[in-house]
């Protein structure tokens, strides 16, 4: 039995459509319009491929430096999701360095750039190869 494309399969297709003849049959303006959407697809499609992986690793590391561990956390919020608890520590954490707190950190400085890079590997990979 054939596999079924996935939604990242299906983006990058439509994606090749719409940058190809599609394209082509489109004016200027348009075609700009169109590389944006078909940048937007790409980024999506790569979203898709990381799955929780960067979520869970950007989570991971906020616990660390707040020394919490994940099952503390759940019994603190009851039936918490990664991204839930993602949110919540970047918000304790925007709270310590707007408070003035965490401004000579070496770790969260590490923390924040290794997120910044992990985030531009799914948005701009060749970007994220120059740093």
């Amino acid at each position: 039995m054939p596999e079924r494309p996935d939604g990242a399969h299906l983006l990058r297709l439509a994606r090749a459509s719409l940058l190809g003849d599609l394209g082509a049959a489109l004016g200027e303006a348009e075609r700009y319009t169109a590389r944006l959407i078909a940048k937007a697809m790409a980024i999506a499609a790569q979203e898709l491929e990381a799955g929780e992986a960067p979520a869970e690793a950007e989570r991971a590391a906020l616990a660390k430096l707040f020394r919490e561990d994940r099952e503390e956390a759940q019994a603190l919020v009851k039936a918490e999701t990664t991204d839930e608890a993602l949110q919540r520590l970047k918000w304790r954490l925007a709270a310590e360095i707007r408070g003035g707190e965490r401004d000579a950190d070496a770790r969260v400085h590490a923390l924040l750039r290794e997120a910044a890079v992990a985030r531009l590997e799914i948005v701009n990979p060749s970007a994220a190869e120059e740093t």
